[in-house]
């Protein structure tokens, strides 16, 4: 049994290092590529077009003759960006909300679960696509489409983390000498909630991405030439057939950061040294 365990403990540092190491890998790609490419990846040019994989084009061209690595590795950037955007507000709502409500505690926690509740009750996506679809699409109706419900999880697992760093003998003991919430929440309670928020921010972080994607995939996401993954795959759709790399590419990329981020989600909340 004691075995089992230690394989069990070494084995999710050992995702979580692969998760990191694999998004770098991706990030540092999305970011560098486009840099150093000696292709523009929106600007058409049709007498390339459809090229297939070769010496010049690692990945060979699009329908419309653009280099589909600089396209991907663009696509891949804002995709990050974008979901990036969305997880930073989401998770700084939702930590705000959340901590605020767990060191009051009493009515202003049961208001946040309850509203966390309806939330969680609403169709996110459904009406993302709502909203998104009636306003001008943009970055600012992505975050406005994303932002609204994104921040429940959060909201919800520090209200839990800060009632329980709360409720700790030295956390009264200062309390009861006069120590002030900002201080509580400063040099107390935020270090000790801060590795659970940010498991969640990298949990909320790929949804986003899957959300960003979607939107964009569905029609009602960035304006043309700025794409994002979704939107590679939303513009080869009709080329399956004839060209499917150009949706399986972009696809891959998606994928390969998914993973990344469910190893090192994974990874965060494995609890070495339990008994298997």
């Amino acid at each position: 049994m004691r075995r089992h365990t230690g394989v069990a403990a070494g084995a999710s540092p050992a995702r979580g290092r692969a998760g990191v190491a694999m998004l770098a890998a991706v990030v540092l790609f999305c970011l560098v590529t486009p840099v150093v490419s000696a292709y523009d990846p929106h600007l058409p040019d049709l007498r390339r077009a459809l090229l297939p994989p070769g010496p010049a084009h690692w990945l060979g061209t699009d329908q419309l003759g653009r280099d589909l690595l600089t396209r991907t590795a663009a696509a891949g950037r804002t995709s990050l960006l974008v979901a990036l955007a969305v997880t930073t507000i989401t998770t700084a709502l939702g930590a705000a909300l959340g901590t605020a409500a767990g060191l009051a505690g009493g009515t202003a926690e049961r208001l946040l679960r309850f509203a966390a509740t309806v939330a969680l009750a609403l169709p996110g996506l459904t009406l993302a696509l709502a909203l998104a679809g009636a306003l001008t699409p943009g970055y600012g109706t992505v975050l406005a489409a994303l932002v609204p419900l994104g921040w429940v999880s959060c909201a919800l697992v520090a209200a839990t983390a800060t009632r329980g760093a709360a409720s700790a003998d030295h956390v009264l003991a200062s309390r009861a000498i006069g120590a002030s919430a900002g201080y509580l929440l400063r040099r107390v309670i935020g270090p000790h909630i801060a590795g659970t928020v940010l498991t969640v921010a990298t949990a909320d972080f790929a949804r986003a991405l899957i959300a960003v994607t979607s939107l964009s995939f569905l029609g009602v996401g960035l304006p043309p030439p700025e794409t994002d993954w979704g939107g590679m795959v939303s513009e080869a759709t009709p080329l399956l057939v004839t060209a499917p790399r150009l949706a399986l590419v972009p696809a891959l990329a998606l994928a390969l950061t998914g993973l990344a981020l469910a190893l090192v989600v994974d990874a965060r909340h494995g609890r070495p040294g339990q008994e298997a």
